[in-house]
């Protein structure tokens, strides 16, 4: 900006008054003329009319800024980071920027993170790859670090910067970090600078040791005139007189940046110094000039650091700091937990690892269900507790079937099986179920049945009339059993008496107990061999068995649906389906199979849940054979748009107790499904059930089971012959990649799962 003085105006009361108004100005020689003055760059920004309205000012004439993308950058800026958090630059409080200088080793970055999130850190740092003077100096873990960093940066809920030190290195930082950082040595380095601006990610770009702030600006403005959405200028330091510290902290520099030009500036005070004992002072001295944002170096042990150690702070003094800026607990500055949805656009095309953060990111899924994730197994030392005579563990695909809504609520469902199509069907058929509103459904309380057993009961028909005008004192003996079962307001509910062999003598008595959200079996033995005895004493005979009833008519589950024909594939197989349900109606060998279709769906998600399969598939079948024939399960019926599905079966599952709270897998597939009790699982459970049977029916009635089922099977196939003459999982990638590129009819291998996948 050049300001034209009057002829009249003195020159000296006329740059008195701009500087009051934040401008500085030097005077323009010349010749003959008005005298002219020059705003210099570092001042402030003040509009036109205000300078024109100073005594003594003819004209102004703006020049065009060397950086006008930098002018106009924004002070405030809301960081959207990969573990699903927002974090505002900009605010009412300065961001905490923390981590070690180097990522040396997982459990060295771990634990650090654990740090930096404890104290109230809303971002980690670190460097995967370190520009050293000496080429003997420890210069990072490259790759392999920035997969520890991205990994405790998602598990502590925690955005990421790091540094490119090479554009070889661009695609594989962008591609973890949620902020690349620019470091001091490659401030002028334009054709990283470009590189970076190109990934449209957001930049700290420290200030060079000998740089001018102008030359900082316009290493800025490089970075936004390539595609940068927004830099955070960061001072770590100048080249200083004084050998006690190792760079002279430019403070001024942050408040001119920040008080005259309003932008966004972070301070380094680690680097700014090099001693961790003066970090925390000059932490505060840059907030109270300007910095919205502090970038410090910490250390689990900084003495056994391989880089930087001296100015990494310990952990009590990363905790000083953050109480130094006042940051509250992380807990309350994260922003509201994502909407939760069982919808992902082509995620049967992603990757695992991009599975994997699309879940993290948008069901917020706990550090500990992430690390299982990627880890996956069961710990060998877990399974030595879980059963008898462990050798190892034995492995299957965990997947989720998409689509699933619920009585108005969506559902991910863990499924864990080694058959591709149920998967596929599953979410398939739940897509088509979807665009009519979803599944319907509603459980019974969680009662199950025990049974107690007598023999020989003499005058066993007079002794069954005796009991059942008792059955309040056997209730009362039941209850006395499970007293923390009473307290939570379950308990044996009813009881009754059945007689079922007056020569033998057999009588048995049913105790129904409410077991809450667990699976029951061992509540309701310990109530059997209770109440046996003493009921033995009142009525004679020998007692028998004292154990739970795998058919609890008692705890049901229904669920519904309906399903428009134009999302079945038309008329023809909407009336396919029907004759295929009223077939399975009138033939137990076909009803037989038409119900392993269900359970196809309710068994796969049974063991991803840890839940007793095979109680479920024994009360499944005995319910299908109570009367005069076995049956199907599920009916599927012609309506004026489509179909309408119904099901009934008994549902014995739980979310307490048992692999619910012993195996971690199980407690990652519960948080994937979001319930809220057992009732709820098992109407989501049946759902899945109702699905694949959908599926299979319809795939029956179309095209017939075998040309989506064996393609899907192909690609299962191709594996194991790669793991045998390949080597490791670069082998095994390779033979699905092969099956995948192979086209059978125009479609490839997932093209039975491609429309459940949407």
């Amino acid at each position: 900006m050049v300001i034209v003085l009057r002829h009249d105006a003195d020159a000296r009361a006329v740059a008195a008054a701009l500087q009051g108004l934040g401008l500085w100005t030097r005077p323009l020689d010349g010749g003959p003329g008005p005298v002219m003055v020059e705003v210099q760059p570092h001042s402030a920004t003040v509009a036109v009319a205000a300078v024109l309205a100073v005594a003594g000012v003819a004209q102004v004439r703006t020049r065009r800024s060397p950086h006008p993308r930098v002018d106009a950058l924004p002070n405030r800026y809301l960081l959207a980071c990969a573990a699903g958090v927002e974090v505002e630059f900009g605010g009412p409080l300065p961001i905490l920027i923390a981590g070690p200088c180097a990522a040396e080793s997982e459990a060295q970055v771990e634990a650090t993170a654990t740090l930096v999130a404890a104290a109230g850190g809303r971002l980690l740092r670190g460097g995967a790859w370190k520009p050293r003077t000496s080429p003997y100096s420890f210069a990072g873990t490259g790759s392999t670090g920035l997969d520890w960093l991205a990994a405790a940066a998602r598990r502590h809920r925690l955005g990421l910067v790091t540094e490119a030190v090479s554009e070889l290195q661009i695609d594989a930082v962008a591609a973890l970090a949620d902020m690349i950082q620019v470091g001091s040595r490659n401030m002028q380095n334009f054709a990283l600078l470009q590189a970076v601006g190109r990934t449209g990610k957001a930049v700290l770009l420290k200030r060079g040791r000998g740089a001018t702030i102008e030359e900082w600006l316009m290493a800025g403005e490089h970075l936004l005139a390539h595609g940068a959405t927004w830099v955070l200028f960061c001072e770590r330091g100048v080249v200083g007189l004084d050998p006690h510290t190792r760079n002279q902290l430019d403070i001024a520099a942050v408040a001119l940046l920040h008080h005259t030009r309003a932008l966004p500036v972070a301070i380094d005070p680690s680097h700014g110094c090099g001693r961790r004992d003066l970090v925390v002072p000059l932490a505060r001295a840059g907030v109270a000039a300007g910095a919205t944002a502090v970038l410090v170096e910490v250390h689990p042990d900084p003495a056994l650091a391989q880089s930087d150690g001296p100015q990494a702070l310990t952990p009590p003094l990363l905790t000083e700091l953050a109480l130094a800026l006042g940051l509250p607990a992380v807990e309350q500055r994260l922003v509201p937990k994502p909407h939760y949805t069982s919808r992902f656009k082509d995620f049967y095309q992603r990757s695992v690892e991009d599975r994997r953060r699309t879940l993290a990111r948008h069901l917020d899924l706990t550090p500990e269900t992430q690390a299982w994730l990627r880890t996956g197994g069961l710990p060998v030392e877990v399974a030595d507790r879980m059963t008898e005579n462990v050798i190892g563990t034995f492995g299957l695909p965990l997947s989720v079937a998409l689509n699933f809504r619920v009585n108005g609520r969506d559902h991910l469902v863990p499924m864990v099986v080694e058959e591709p199509s149920i998967v596929a069907a599953a979410s398939n058929a739940a897509r088509m179920v979807r665009a009519t509103g979803g599944f319907r459904g509603d459980a019974t309380a969680s009662v199950m049945t025990a049974q107690v057993q007598f023999d020989h009961v003499a005058d066993v028909e007079h002794a069954g009339v005796r009991l059942r005008e008792r059955r309040a004192e056997i209730q009362q003996l039941a209850n006395d059993s499970i007293p923390r079962m009473v307290a939570r307001g379950c308990g044996c509910v009813d009881v009754d008496v059945r007689v079922l062999d007056v020569e033998a003598g057999l009588l048995v008595v049913h105790l129904y107990v409410d077991v809450g959200d667990a699976m029951g079996a061992n509540v309701v033995d310990t109530v059997a061999e209770h109440v046996a005895p003493v009921v033995q004493s009142w009525v004679g005979g020998d007692i028998g068995l004292r154990i739970l009833s795998n058919l609890p008519l008692r705890r049901i589950v229904h669920v519904e649906c309906d399903v428009g024909a134009e999302f079945l594939g038309g008329e023809r197989l909407a009336d396919g389906v029907a004759r295929a349900s009223r077939f399975a109606e009138v033939d137990p060998f076909r009803a037989a199979t038409h119900n392993k279709g269900i359970l196809n769906g309710i068994d796969a998600v049974a063991v991803a849940l840890g839940q007793d399969w095979r109680a479920i598939e024994a009360g499944a079948h005995a319910y299908a054979g109570l009367g005069s024939d076995y049956g199907p399960l599920s009916t599927w019926t012609r309506t004026a748009t489509g179909l309408h599905g119904t099901m009934e079966l008994p549902l014995a599952i739980g979310t307490v107790g048992g692999s619910t709270q012993a195996n971690p897998g199980v407690r990652a597939a519960m948080e994937l499904v979001c319930i809220d009790g057992a009732r709820q699982l098992a109407t989501v459970m049946a759902a899945a059930g109702l699905a694949t049977n959908l599926a299979a029916l319809r795939a029956l009635a179309g095209e017939g089971i075998q040309q989506g089922h064996m393609r899907l099977h192909a690609r299962k196939g191709a594996v194991q012959p790669a793991v045998v003459v390949g080597s490791g999982l670069a082998s095994v990638d390779a033979a699905i990649a092969g099956v995948a590129s192979a086209p059978e009819d125009g479609r490839n291998h997932k093209g039975a799962a491609r429309d459940g996948a949407a």
